[in-house]
């Protein structure tokens, strides 16, 4: 039990790394945008938790399939234990805080329906195949 409550507070202060990012960002913006970057923020974290929970946890963690990526576990299915939602969380606030990393380097610069679909495709596609070559195999 000790290693699911290590696993919680461990995601906890990597998810507050997203408050560190948003006022990083909207210190480097002009004021009337720091409100702009502040809800891309939020909305970028749940946009890439949701999408991670529905595909991504399986393409990074799933079954290899020729070592490329996953095929199993979509939705985090297979009845999961504490231990494996803990995990979860924990990439998930990863995969949220590699996403907002790409929310800096184009403040002021990308609509926001643009920058979502680069979430999209950061959280469901980029971060959970490069993850799976280096850590799901």
């Amino acid at each position: 039990m000790a290693d699911v409550l290590w696993m919680v507070i461990a995601a906890a202060l990597v998810m507050i790394m997203q408050g560190g990012f948003c006022f990083l960002e909207s210190g480097l913006v002009r004021a009337k945008n720091s409100i702009n970057v502040g809800i891309k923020n939020l909305v970028d974290y749940c946009a890439a938790g949701l999408i991670f929970w529905m595909v991504g946890f399986a393409f990074m963690f799933g079954s290899s399939t020729a070592g490329w990526i996953g095929t199993t576990d979509f939705f985090v299915a297979e009845s999961p234990g504490p231990w494996k939602w803990a995990f979860f969380l924990f990439q998930m606030a990863f995969c949220g805080t590699a996403a907002t990393i790409v929310s800096g380097a184009v403040a002021e610069r990308v609509r926001f329906s643009s920058y979502l679909l680069v979430t999209c495709i950061v959280s469901g596609l980029i971060y959970p195949v490069f993850g799976h070559w280096a850590w799901g195999g």
